[in-house]
């Protein structure tokens, strides 16, 4: 299987190393100033915490195994074997991942929780197999995720797109790339005491290969190893946050679906619906880029930053190419369909390149990258 790049900025806007966190009063300043600088935009936020500066943090372990190379119908054979096994008593495959994520099992999901300290105990404690101070010589992050589309683990919706990932039998979108990058947050489901106690959710990854959550979605903290036995004192003794601690139930619990209604996506899963919802990822990505431009645009770095977006768009457009391609011979959405994707992605072009000149950031080579 091949790596994929990181997110490759030169001075990362999604990380903030500004100042040093000491304990969990100090953290959560830092989380209140990371939501307060985006609390312009109609979203959730999700926590991760991770108890080392991975090379390539937030992937889901299934991507990390190599399970993958060479075995097509591994997850399919894997929640069979689970079934066969009694080792998951659901009938939805979704239903199973999340029990195999839990059963240390690979997966191509991503564990979120909604609780911030939950995501501090994870950056400041390895996993229980572990000695809870051995990696004590190391720095943690916490991850804030920023979410404004919901996915329900009981919607057909989600089931048939993850039900096409494990049979394969959705040509058009097994075999293209372009829907790689369509990663997807799935609500918590209540299906484990794990899942409860760590008021858990989930990422979900696409694809044969990982591709890199965008850098628009989040933002990281950074939790110095010298702080972490002091975090984890707090943690328990002003929290009851421990290994094998139980967690307060979570309460509101009306107040709450009805919040995440308003964003919960029931799109039915079809060729064109995954269409557009790459183009919304996309317009979203540029969004991004252009705020991070401006505030980087007298950087030393800024030939490099040019370099990485004008990749990202290289990505896109390599993936409409290969799909338009693949609908000359598979008919799989109306040729109408792919004009309006391609003329989006040129009008996205353009539009993003105007506002580059405009602010004097640098010169775009849209020429090359439109359709």
């Amino acid at each position: 299987m091949n790596h994929v790049q990181r997110n490759a900025l030169p001075k990362e806007k999604s990380i903030d190393d500004s100042l040093c966190i000491h304990n969990v009063s100090e953290y959560l300043s830092r989380i209140r100033t990371c939501i307060n600088k985006r609390q312009q935009e109609d979203c959730i936020v999700v926590y991760r915490g991770e108890p080392d500066l991975y090379e390539r943090p937030c992937r889901p372990n299934i991507f990390r195994k190599g399970v993958l190379n060479g075995n097509r119908f591994f997850e399919k054979n894997l929640f069979d074997t689970m079934r066969q096994n009694k080792l998951t008593g659901e009938n939805r495959y979704l239903d199973n991942a999340i029990d195999a994520q839990h059963g240390e099992f690979p997966s191509r999901l991503l564990d979120v929780s909604y609780n911030c300290l939950i995501a501090l105990y994870f950056a400041v404690t390895p996993y229980y197999h572990f000695d809870e101070d051995s990696m004590d010589s190391k720095d943690g992050m916490v991850y804030l995720f920023f979410i404004d589309e919901i996915f329900s683990p009981s919607a057909r919706n989600t089931n048939d797109n993850y039900n096409a990932m494990i049979n394969r039998d959705q040509e058009w979108y097994q075999h293209n790339a372009l829907f790689w990058n369509n990663h997807k947050f799935i609500d918590h489901a209540k299906l484990n005491s794990r899942i409860i106690a760590q008021q858990g959710a989930f990422i979900l990854f696409p694809g044969e290969e990982p591709r890199d959550l965008p850098e628009y979605l989040y933002c990281g903290i950074r939790i110095p190893k010298e702080a972490k036995p002091l975090i984890r004192q707090e943690l328990n003794q002003f929290f009851g946050i421990h290994t094998g601690s139980v967690y307060p139930e979570i309460i509101n619990l009306v107040k709450e679906l009805s919040g995440k209604s308003r964003r919960l996506n029931t799109l039915e899963f079809t060729c064109e619906n995954e269409l557009r919802y790459g183009m919304k990822q996309l317009k979203k990505e540029l969004i991004y880029y252009i705020d991070y431009a401006i505030e980087q645009r007298n950087s030393e770095h800024m030939g490099r930053i040019l370099i990485h977006m004008e990749r990202r768009l290289a990505c896109y457009r390599q993936g409409i190419k290969e799909f338009q391609e693949y609908c000359k011979h598979n008919k799989v959405v109306p040729d109408e369909m792919i004009d309006e994707i391609i003329n989006q992605f040129n009008q996205y072009v353009r539009q993003f390149s105007d506002i580059m000149e405009e602010y004097h950031i640098g010169e775009l080579s849209w020429r090359t990258l439109i359709i």
